[in-house]
């Protein structure tokens, strides 16, 4: 009987042993894992931070347009205050002409 209970603690204590190879496995994984999830993270985290650079960037590059964009309508506007002002000239040099040639006549 002796040798029987003496059998059945070395099995018990083999299963022990067994089972905290098995949980330190399980550990060992879950370590890996958090390793790579890690990793993973600083990679995203990373890639953000850059795409943030470039919205930030475009957003630059969008206020420098808007700011083209009003010269260009100031541009426009001016335009066409040149083009009234050229079609009032010629009006008057046209009547100027027009008086010249009568009293030339």
């Amino acid at each position: 009987m002796l040798m029987q209970q003496d059998m059945f603690n070395f099995l018990k204590e083999g299963a022990s042993v067994d089972k905290i190879q098995l949980l330190e496995d399980k550990i060992t994984k879950i370590i890996e894992k958090i390793k790579v999830l890690t990793d993973e993270n600083d990679s995203m985290k990373s890639k953000i931070s850059e795409l943030q650079d470039e919205v930030n960037n475009k957003s630059e590059e969008v206020n420098a347009l808007k700011q083209e964009l009003g010269n260009v309508d100031t541009l426009k506007t001016d335009i066409d205050r040149l083009n009234s002002e050229r079609d009032t000239v010629r009006s008057q040099v046209e009547n100027l002409i027009k008086e010249l040639e009568s009293v030339a006549m």
